[in-house]
C-alpha cells in the first residue's frame, strides 16, 4: 500500500490538520486512482506489439529493464516448430529504451527474424517521491479531516434523507499538482 508522506511530515499539511496513518493510506490511494498508477518505483511486466521494431512501456520513467522475452514474427525459433513462433528469453543488449518516456527500439532475434511482441519487466516510477505528491497528499488529508463523510451533499435529520454529489475529491489545485504523474497510454 502506498504512503507518500510519513507522519513526521507535517510540512505538507495545512495548520491544524492532524496526520494518521489511515488519513495517509487513503489520500494515498485517492492519489494512486487518479494517476492510475503507484508514485513510488513498482515492478510492472507487460507484453508490448512492436511495430517496425518500436514499442512502448505503459509506466514511466522507467528505472531499469530486467528481463526481456521476445516472440518473433515468423519461422522456427528453436522452441516451436509447428505453429506461431513462441516467447523465447532475449538478451537485454537487442533493446534500446528511452527511460524517461518509456519508447523501446528492439534489434532482431538471434534467429534472424525480427520480434512481432516483447514481453518486458521493468521498474518504473520515483524515488523519492516528488515534493508535487506530497503537497497533493497534504491537501487531500485536509479534505478529507474537514467533514466526517466528504461525499454528503445534503443531509435532513427529519426524514432521513441523504443527498451525494460525486466521489472526486481531486480539485483543480490537486489535479495540476498530480498532472504530470498520470499515467497515459502511447497505445
Amino acid at each position: 500500500m502506498s504512503q507518500y508522506l510519513t507522519m513526521a511530515d507535517t510540512d505538507y499539511v495545512p495548520a491544524g490538520v492532524a496526520l494518521s496513518i489511515s488519513s495517509i493510506i487513503r489520500a494515498s490511494a485517492i492519489i494512486d486512482g487518479r494517476c492510475k498508477r503507484e508514485i513510488g518505483v513498482t515492478t510492472y511486466t507487460e507484453r508490448i506489439p512492436l511495430t517496425d521494431q518500436r514499442g512502448h512501456l505503459s509506466y514511466y520513467p522507467v528505472k531499469d529493464v530486467t528481463e526481456v522475452k521476445g516472440r518473433a514474427a515468423y519461422g522456427i525459433t528453436g522452441d516451436n516448430f509447428f505453429g506461431a513462433p513462441g516467447f523465447a528469453d532475449a538478451d537485454l543488449s537487442v533493446l534500446d529504451v528511452d527511460k524517461e518516456i518509456g519508447a523501446v527500439f528492439c534489434g532482431g532475434s538471434p534467429f534472424g527474424a525480427p520480434y512481432a511482441e516483447l514481453e518486458v519487466t521493468y521498474t518504473s516510477g520515483w524515488d523519492p517521491i516528488p515534493d508535487k505528491v506530497k503537497v497533493a497528499c497534504g491537501l487531500l488529508i485536509a479534505q478529507l479531516s474537514g467533514s466526517a463523510n466528504s461525499n454528503v451533499k445534503m443531509r435532513k435529520d427529519v426524514d432521513s434523507t441523504i443527498e451525494y454529489f460525486g466521489n472526486d475529491m481531486i480539485t483543480p489545485e490537486i489535479a495540476d499538482l498530480l498532472s504530470e504523474y498520470q499515467h497515459r497510454s502511447f497505445r
